[in-house]
C-alpha cells in the first residue's frame, strides 16, 4: 500500500466526544482528560466549543477549561459557530479555533440557522481575524459525504463549496463525514480529485463510525494522500442535528492502526488507553473504542 510515514492526528473528544453525551463531564475531569491526552503525545487538541450554552450545556465551562490549560504544550482548539464565539475563545487566550459549516444549507440552518453561503461570509473575517491575532485557524465542513436531511451532497458541490473557502482565505480545511456514511471508494475519490484541483490546501479528514467504516475510510484516504485526521478518544462522539449519528473514530484504534501498518502517529496507544479507562469510569459506560473493548476483555480475564 502508498502510506505515508507520518500522519498528523488533533484529538476532538474534549469538544465533539462530550457534547452530545447524556451524563456532562465535570470541570475538574475535563481539565485531567485533557491533561492525560496531552501526555499521551496529541500535539494539537480540540478542547472545547464556544457556543452558546442553551445550545451545548455540556460545554458551558468552556472558558474554565481553556483557563486551566493554558500551561501545556500543546495546540488547543475551540470550536466557534460565529464572531460572539469568536469574541470569547479570544478572551480565553485558546492558540487555535475550528470554523464550522455545512455542505448543504439544510444541516446548516438547522444546525446555525444561516444558509451555507451566509456562514462562509460570516465565518472568512474571523479566519483573516485569527491569522492577526496569531492563531491557528482550520474549517470543517459537515455533511460532505451525505446529510440526513438533502442525502449525497455531490461531489461537484463540495468542489464549488472548498473553491469557495479557498478564494475566502481559508487554508486548512476538514471534510468531515458527520453521519458515517462515506465508504472507502467514496473517500478515495473524492478526496483524490479535490486533492489534484486544491493542490495548496492544506485538508484533513474527519470520521464517524456510524457504519463500522470508519477505519476503512481512513485507509481509504491515506492512500489518496491525506496525512491529517481527526479522532476521538473512546470513541465517543454524535451530533444533536444529525440523527442517529454515532461516535467517531476511537483514536486509539486510529492509533494502533496506523503503529502496526507503520505509520508513525507519535502518540501512545496505552497512554490513550488509560484516557479512555478514566473517561469509561467517570461516564459510567461502556465505550465504543474496539482496542478498548479488547482491553477491558483482556483484563478481566487476568483478573479471573
Amino acid at each position: 500500500m502508498n502510506l505515508p510515514k507520518i500522519v498528523r492526528i488533533t484529538e476532538v473528544g474534549p469538544r465533539d466526544g462530550l457534547q452530545n453525551e447524556s451524563q456532562n463531564l465535570a470541570t475538574a475531569d475535563k481539565i485531567a482528560l485533557i491533561r492525560q491526552l496531552a501526555a499521551a503525545g496529541c500535539k494539537e487538541i480540540e478542547i472545547t466549543s464556544f457556543v452558546h450554552p442553551k445550545a451545548i450545556p455540556n460545554l458551558a465551562d468552556a472558558a474554565e477549561v481553556a483557563a486551566a490549560t493554558a500551561d501545556l504544550p500543546v495546540t488547543r482548539f475551540a470550536l466557534i459557530p460565529n464572531a460572539m464565539g469568536y469574541q470569547r475563545a479570544h478572551e480565553a487566550c485558546v492558540d487555535g479555533i475550528t470554523l464550522v459549516l455545512s455542505a448543504t444549507d439544510t444541516h446548516n440552518r438547522k444546525n446555525l440557522n444561516r444558509s451555507c453561503q451566509e456562514s462562509i461570509n460570516e465565518l472568512a473575517p474571523l479566519a483573516a481575524r485569527a491569522k492577526e491575532d496569531g492563531l491557528a485557524a482550520r474549517i470543517s465542513i459537515s455533511m460532505v459525504f451525505g446529510c440526513p436531511f438533502e442525502g449525497n451532497p455531490g461531489l461537484d458541490r463540495i468542489l464549488r463549496l472548498i473553491d469557495t473557502m479557498a478564494y475566502k482565505g481559508f487554508g486548512r480545511i476538514g471534510l468531515c463525514d458527520t453521519i458515517g456514511i462515506a465508504n472507502p471508494q467514496q473517500v478515495f475519490d473524492w478526496t483524490s480529485r479535490i486533492q489534484r484541483e486544491f493542490s495548496g490546501l492544506d485538508l484533513e479528514l474527519h470520521f464517524h463510525n456510524t457504519y463500522g467504516r470508519g477505519l476503512a475510510n481512513v485507509m481509504a484516504g491515506l492512500e489518496a494522500g491525506i496525512t491529517r485526521f481527526d479522532s476521538c478518544v473512546g470513541g465517543l462522539g454524535g451530533c444533536p442535528f444529525a440523527p442517529g449519528a454515532t461516535g467517531n473514530v476511537a483514536t486509539e484504534d486510529l492509533v494502533s492502526l496506523l503503529e502496526e501498518s507503520g505509520v508513525k502517529t507519535d502518540l501512545d496507544v496505552n497512554s490513550i488507553l488509560a484516557a479512555s479507562d478514566f473517561l469509561a469510569g467517570k461516564l459510567d459506560k461502556r465505550l465504543n473504542s474496539n482496542i478498548w473493548q479488547v482491553h477491558q476483555a483482556q483484563r478481566a480475564l487476568a483478573t479471573a
